[in-house]
């Protein structure tokens, strides 16, 4: 917990709290009908943040290492999206037209995943106070490069929302050299 709350002061220095668990492919509630988006979202790692009041915060990551973002199917208008849609409407942090511009396009799976952490903010439990959803890519991969500031064009309040490369967290030098190393080799090109 020690590296993972060091690693997550540096690169996101507005992460309050302190890390108090780090859990891999996690929702906190994957298809629960009428909580979170009832759907199979899940962040690739989540570090949940313990911010000393009862209340808690996270950081959701997903890793897009040589996939290339493609345009997606709209999700079912009569299921999903309504419940997709208040919870944009509700965060308050996309321009008007936003999901005019995300739904059915390369857009909605970096949409859904920031949606999973605003739906934790709205959550009756009051459980999350803070949230952050973080895209992470390889430095050669212009494909979510680009969707990624297309994506944040489309948000009032970023606040929210990151985009980092493997690169960046790796040089932050706050990995062991020996995983760093390692991490680098099986990665990145």
């Amino acid at each position: 917990h020690e590296l993972a709350d060091r690693a997550v002061k540096t690169w996101w220095p507005d992460a309050p709290g302190h890390v108090s668990t780090v859990r891999f492919e996690w929702s906190p509630g994957r298809r629960i009908k009428g909580e979170y988006l009832g759907n199979r979202s899940a962040f690739d790692v989540s570090f949940e943040l313990d911010l000393g009041d009862g209340k808690f915060g996270i950081v959701g990551v997903e890793t897009k290492y040589h996939e290339h973002c493609k345009r997606e199917a709209p999700p079912d208008r009569e299921k999903r999206l309504p419940r997709y849609e208040e919870v944009t409407r509700a965060s308050g942090v996309f321009v008007p037209d936003a999901l005019d511009k995300i739904v059915g396009t390369r857009l909605q799976q970096i949409w859904l995943d920031h949606l999973l952490a605003l739906s934790m903010l709205q959550h009756p439990s009051g459980k999350w106070k803070w949230v952050k959803f973080v895209l992470v890519h390889p430095e050669k991969n212009p494909s979510y490069a680009r969707a990624a500031r297309e994506y944040r064009d489309l948000l009032l309040d970023d606040a929210t929302f990151d985009v980092t490369t493997i690169e960046q967290l790796l040089d932050a030098g706050v990995i062991p050299e020996d995983s760093n190393s390692a991490f680098t080799e099986r990665y990145l090109w």
